[in-house]
């Protein structure tokens, strides 16, 4: 039994009890549930003014924070249903023994000195159990409760290294377990119907899940600062979708998913060491923010026909190789940054009619930010029917230096440009800013058949580009 917890069975019923330090700056409000019927409960505050007969309290103690024994008293803990301790200040450890029946609503958030809680078995169905901003120790044992479902909330316990479940099958649509300690593999295999909001973020001792199959849609999956080791297999989600984040988890070599035809407004794999091809060819509905920066051992991405519109589309500091395709990306837009690929040799492009802009005034956030690669010409042709707003915050430039061009190439790209505003009616592309400088060859007039120095001039004077080659 934990430090300041009693039960005890006698003449007048049954008793619990817990600590606190609660004082006069605080509200002391506990309440209970019963699971049938009109009992009700007394407690003993531990200041010697007798028992209080309420299933729900609000007290102010008379003191600056004491450390008092509360008991409450009722005929039968089984009796009881679900509890609410939010903020009451509890101490030590929360003996729950007894609450054979607890279940639906068991809430004891934000209780900094809560060490941990004792269960006994109860085969009552949960709505809703959370357990956050305390700080629970070691291992949190829930192996007694096999209906856990709804809402299961341990986050921000830093010194939580552990959670044992039971099999439930009991839709779970929300399982926060993040910013604790969790360490080596999670277990989550007894759930087959998880799913709606998992985060389990900001654990950097964890290095593997362990999930079974389930068909529920999720519409956030977070588990990046942690250290997921090797491939984190995804592949018994088949509704995986919404807001995806696995990032900055060094030692994540590969990610392995299903087809899924959710929605995704966010998928974020970036700064880990993804090796090889990323495959999201079963994604038909990616879009939003993308991004995979910082994945040195990255080589190329798979995607499919996806119509939704992309707000970023984030690829830098990878090891690119070859043709990067995004043409099945029909709604391409807002920034696509791609500096540092020294193995990208060339980029399809979709016919989007998207807007493209700077997410950034800094050289890193350009719209197009393509240079550090090994590209040659580009088709910028398909992007005609697209908008740079040179009008929005950070303006509209395109970022295509050092790429080792050839003067035949930086001709063409030039020519192409002056066609998206010459023969090329709508939208058009005015004012922008385009550095073609560093490592590529200069314009010139003759090269691949092609007047690279009149187009440059032309979209200099004709249509206010600013541009900066050799």
């Amino acid at each position: 039994m934990g430090r300041g917890t009693f039960r005890s069975q006698n003449k007048v019923g049954e008793t619990m009890s817990f600590q606190t330090d609660s004082s006069s700056t605080t509200t002391f409000d506990p309440t209970v549930t019963f699971l049938s019927g009109s009992d009700r409960v007394s407690w003993d505050l531990g200041i010697g003014n007798g028992y209080i007969a309420n299933n729900s309290l609000s007290y102010s103690y008379p003191d600056t924070g004491t450390t008092k024994t509360v008991t409450l008293r009722t005929n039968k803990l089984s009796n009881l249903y679900g509890g609410t301790f939010n903020s009451d200040n509890i101490v030590g450890n929360l003996n729950m023994t007894g609450w054979d029946n607890l279940g639906g609503n068991f809430l004891v958030n934000s209780n900094p000195l809560l060490i941990g809680i004792t269960h006994t078995v109860s085969t009552q169905t949960f709505s809703n159990y959370s357990v956050n901003n305390c700080n629970l120790i070691g291992n949190h044992d829930m192996s007694m409760f096999p209906n856990l479902g709804g809402n299961f909330d341990v986050k921000k316990n830093s010194n939580l290294t552990g959670i044992t479940h039971t099999a439930s099958t009991q839709v779970i649509h929300q399982y926060s377990a993040w910013r604790c300690d969790l360490t080596g593999n999670h277990d989550l295999s007894m759930f087959p119907n998880l799913g709606g909001n998992f985060r389990i973020d900001e654990n950097s001792n964890l290095t593997g899940i362990t999930h079974t199959a389930s068909t529920q849609v999720f519409t956030l999956y977070w588990a990046y600062f942690c250290d997921l080791t090797g491939n984190h297999d995804l592949s018994m989600f088949p509704n995986l979708g919404g807001d995806f984040r696995i990032y900055q988890t060094p030692n994540l070599t590969g990610i392995t998913h299903t087809a899924s035809t959710q929605v995704f407004t966010y998928y974020g794999s970036a700064n880990c060491n993804l090796i090889g091809n990323h495959d999201l060819s079963m994604f038909p509905n990616l879009g939003g923010y993308f991004s995979m920066q910082g994945n040195s051992n990255l080589t190329s991405i798979t995607h499919t026909t996806s119509t939704q519109v992309f707000s970023t589309y984030l690829a830098y500091s990878c090891n690119l190789t070859g043709t990067h395709d995004l043409s099945p990306l029909q709604a391409l837009g807002g920034a696509v940054i791609m500096f540092t690929n020294p193995n990208l040799t060339d980029i399809t492009f979709p016919y989007s009619t998207q807007t493209f802009a700077n997410q950034t005034a800094a050289a890193t956030g350009r719209a197009l930010t393509l240079n550090n690669c090994n590209l040659g010409y580009i088709d910028f042709l398909p992007l005609s029917g697209a908008t740079l707003d040179v009008n929005s915050l950070n303006g509209a430039s395109i970022g295509l230096e050092d790429n080792g061009m050839s003067a035949a190439e930086v001709n063409l790209t030039l020519f192409d440009f002056y066609e998206l505003n010459n023969t090329y009616s709508q939208p058009g592309w005015s004012g922008v800013t385009l550095d073609i400088s560093g490592s590529n060859a200069g314009p010139d007039a003759t090269s691949g058949g092609v007047d690279g120095l009149t187009s440059q001039t032309r979209l200099v004077n004709d249509y206010g580009w600013t541009i900066t080659s050799n």
